[in-house]
């Protein structure tokens, strides 16, 4: 049987996603990646030094974190991670498996706020930025290409691009049910029934599914 170049890249995917240290003590495992998280060069430089003495049999357990880190949002941005910066990445993976609230941030457009808010995230600009580097399909981006994007057809399919595969990432994604239309995920028909505009969004839809991603916060009445 012929694979997809996608079929590929999952099954690449994978076998790639068992995080470094996995067949350590967890102790020592959650303590060398403590270190390597710090960004610190000299505690990733003793973290590699330690790992092979704790039982680790890669060649380099900082570089085989990173490696890590990276293919784990592959999944889910895989079709446009070429157009993305370094920092791009290193955002996507810092959101990945984390709650996170789906927000307006006033004219500025869409943002992802890590919650409890004030704990990281991706913030409006930096969406932007992302957005029109998917919308333009490059990595460095100019005042040109706003101007030829932005408020157009590609700037929108971008945005619902890029917010879909952050949703994917997340644990969950919770986001005010006054946020659906204007956002372009959907309309409410009625208590906790709502007509999405793209069929993404209704599979990401948490309808009482431990698996949903999308998780929809009715408007309180006052």
């Amino acid at each position: 049987m012929k694979l997809t170049r996608r079929q590929l890249r999952r099954l690449i995917i994978s076998e790639i996603r068992i995080k470094p240290g996995g067949d350590m003590d967890p102790e020592f495992s959650e303590k060398l990646t403590g270190m390597v998280d710090t960004g610190d060069e000299a505690f990733i430089t003793q973290a590699d030094e330690l790992a092979p003495m704790l039982g680790y049999e890669g060649d380099s357990f900082s570089k085989d974190l990173e490696t890590y880190d990276q293919v784990s949002i592959m999944g889910a941005v895989g079709e446009f991670a070429h157009y993305l910066t370094d920092e791009d990445k290193r955002m996507l993976m810092d959101i990945a498996d984390k709650d996170l609230k789906y927000w307006l941030h006033s004219f500025y457009g869409f943002a992802f706020a890590i919650i409890p808010f004030g704990t990281g995230g991706i913030n409006a600009e930096k969406m932007n930025d992302m957005i029109i580097r998917i919308a333009a399909k490059k990595k460095d981006i100019t005042d040109n290409d706003y101007a030829e994007h932005e408020g157009m057809d590609t700037m929108v399919e971008a945005l619902h691009t890029l917010s879909i595969a952050i949703m994917k990432l997340s644990n969950k994604t919770h986001i005010d049910e006054s946020l659906l239309d204007t956002a372009g995920i959907g309309r409410k028909r009625g208590p906790g029934d709502y007509d999405f505009y793209r069929p993404e969004y209704e599979q990401l839809y948490n309808d009482g599914k431990d698996d949903g991603k999308l998780v929809i916060t009715p408007v309180m009445k006052r």
